[in-house]
């Protein structure tokens, strides 16, 4: 049977399986933001659901696309991520080749304890990746088998690191923000919070019960319509195949403005978004004077300026600071802002850090980075 035309609700033991980011705010300042690098400027077709699920194109992807099944462990988290990596493989291969979820569960801090981090989940895939699921099985039903690498060998080891993202960036919680990077055809990891009988059906309504558990899912690429007139996206769960519409469901607006919606990543070879680089050095290179500080968490003109100086200069990794294709600078100071301004203190070492005595980058422009800027783009 086309697994288009299954649609039941089957009963759920429901396990929280994404734990509460309980990191400091300094620190969350220094993750890579969608709205560092991009700006809302792709025109969205918010066509009705109906029109949506009858293209061939999307009723192609949710047949080749497999729907993972985390049974009772609480490893949303990891099935999620590892099916958007796949997602992301599949987008770039034209075949589907499922991932496995047991290296990226494995690997968690929180270890033996249920659930994942979504930041783990972030660094967990840009730093090791995962295998396809052929290799390395994770159909397990236990916690203790999910939590364990034995018979990861050294070969697993180097795949991962081919089928690694890049880098992972956080993603504003409004549904908007989310159909301009699924209109880029990228899949989002997102996680919600839910109460009792409360995500059981094609599309869970929220309703006044108090939120207990903490959930990811994927949402698919382009998978973005309106539903009985609200704004909706598409999501793949890891509950099988039986739920919803063959195992996907359908999540308006109300859960993004109700406070449903927690957190959110999405996965980007980071050299990809340099394909608006050369145009800034051959037609767009700056002139511009820096006269303030300029450090993590502003939000100005200057910021802007300096991130398309930084987009100009290329250190052994190539560019510094990457700006996406018709895309003007963002003028956020975010992580990858200050990963940029710290390799530019590096490549100008001799001249920014040892007359200060520093051994190290900071990231903050200062006096001895504002004279090198200014020294280049005035």
């Amino acid at each position: 049977m086309n697994i288009l035309k299954r649609i039941f609700k089957p009963k759920i033991k429901y396990i929280s399986g994404v734990l509460e980011d309980v990191r400091p705010p300094e620190e969350k300042k220094k993750d890579f933001l969608t709205e560092e690098i991009l700006v809302s400027a792709l025109p969205l077709n918010w066509i009705t659901w109906e029109n949506w699920k009858a293209d061939p194109i999307n009723i192609k992807m949710l047949n080749d696309i497999e729907v993972n099944n985390q049974r009772s462990v609480g490893s949303c988290a990891s099935h999620s991520s590892s099916l958007s990596l796949a997602i992301n493989n599949y987008l770039e291969d034209k075949k589907f080749i499922k991932f496995s979820a047991k290296p990226i569960y494995a690997r968690r801090r929180n270890k033996p304890s249920v659930g994942m981090y979504m930041d783990d989940v972030g660094q967990i895939c840009i730093k090791n990746g995962t295998v396809p699921e052929i290799n390395y099985p994770s159909s397990n039903d236990s916690d203790e088998n999910m939590s364990n690498l034995d018979g990861f060998i050294s070969l697993y080891e180097a795949i991962g690191k081919v089928l690694k993202a890049q880098s992972y960036f956080w993603l504003d919680n409004n549904i908007d923000s989310y159909a301009q990077v699924l209109a880029m055809n990228k899949p989002i990891v997102m996680t919600v919070v839910f109460g009792d009988g409360e995500f059981g059906e094609l599309a869970p309504v929220v309703k006044p019960v108090v939120p207990k558990f903490g959930h990811a899912i994927c949402v698919l690429p382009n998978a973005y319509f309106t539903y009985q007139g609200k704004k909706a996206i598409l999501i793949q769960n890891s509950w099988g195949t039986g739920i919803g519409y063959g195992g996907r469901q359908i999540l308006t607006e109300d859960w993004f403005t109700h406070n449903r919606v927690v957190c959110a990543i999405w996965f980007e070879d980071i050299h990809n978004l340099e394909v608006f680089n050369q145009q800034v050095i051959s037609e767009l290179k700056p002139k511009y004077q820096f006269n303030k500080d300029l450090y993590l968490g502003m939000n100005n003109s200057d910021v802007a300026m300096l991130q398309v100086c930084l987009a100009t200069i290329q250190d052994s990794d190539g560019f510094l600071f990457p700006l996406w294709q018709g895309q003007s600078p963002t003028g956020y100071f975010g992580g990858l802002t200050l990963k940029a301004v710290k390799r530019f203190q590096e490549k100008y070492k001799d001249e920014i850090l040892t007359p200060l005595g520093l051994t190290s980058a900071t990231g903050y422009v200062r006096s001895f980075t504002r004279k090198k800027l200014n020294q280049l783009f005035t």
